[in-house]
């Protein structure tokens, strides 16, 4: 019985603090918060464009999405800032090689996949395009490009800037930019990068941006003797 009345007593001491600090009234539940709407500024966020065929992704090994060549992209949200392990893998029964990237995920901004997995390396084609915050950079997000294979002419804005590997590219923020990459004996590629609207291109200020591609290579023509 007093085990009773004192379990009552302290339920009574609790609820009448309670009643002073209710440490609820302090955290956000509204509707949008609940949904997610406004958490996106929070997490990152994963896009794949396949350039050919069936393309299921992998995301720290567990499948999160399948994507076609007919399909405008496959978006993966949310995920947690930090690096990641991103894995596509061509959905045939013709056996195709696997690509396996580990990839830095900032808030707010989306990592970009573009690919068309061959038969080999030399013969896919596609771009991965991922960003890492620098507080040491400048306000333009700074551009950096790696290339297989090396050694690839680049075009910015229809002006040329040198070959691949390219690093500390300044991007103004004030526009996209139309990168062309071009080598003697592999088909030219040409991309958009930063986002559309300038809002969302802001979200892109003090990062260094990796952009990888991969050109294909032109078979080379067989000569009849």
């Amino acid at each position: 019985m007093l085990k009773k009345l004192l379990a009552v007593i302290i339920l009574i001491i609790i609820l009448a603090a309670l009643a002073f600090w209710s440490p609820w009234q302090k955290w956000d539940l509204s509707f949008s918060r609940l949904l997610g709407i406004d958490a996106r500024e929070e997490f990152a966020a994963l896009k794949v464009k396949s350039l050919a065929g069936d393309l299921d992704v992998y995301l720290d090994g567990e499948l999160v999405g399948q994507v076609s060549a007919e399909e405008d992209f496959l978006e993966v949200f949310p995920i947690d800032p930090g690096e990641h392990t991103v894995k596509l893998v061509r959905n045939s029964t013709i056996s195709y090689p696997e690509v396996i990237k580990k990839l830095n995920f900032e808030p707010a901004v989306d990592v970009i996949i573009g690919y068309e997995i061959g038969p080999n390396e030399a013969f896919s084609e596609g771009h991965i395009l991922y960003a890492r915050r620098s507080y040491t950079a400048n306000e333009n997000p700074l551009l950096e490009i790696y290339s297989v294979p090396e050694a690839v002419r680049v075009l910015l804005n229809g002006e040329e800037i040198g070959q691949t590997p390219l690093r500390s590219i300044s991007l103004p923020l004030d526009t996209k930019h139309k990168l062309r990459f071009e080598k003697d004996g592999y088909d030219s590629l040409e991309i958009e990068i930063l986002p559309d609207n300038q809002s969302d291109r802001e979200k892109l200020k003090n990062t260094v941006l990796t952009l990888e591609v991969n050109l294909f290579a032109q078979p080379i023509p067989i000569v009849e003797q």
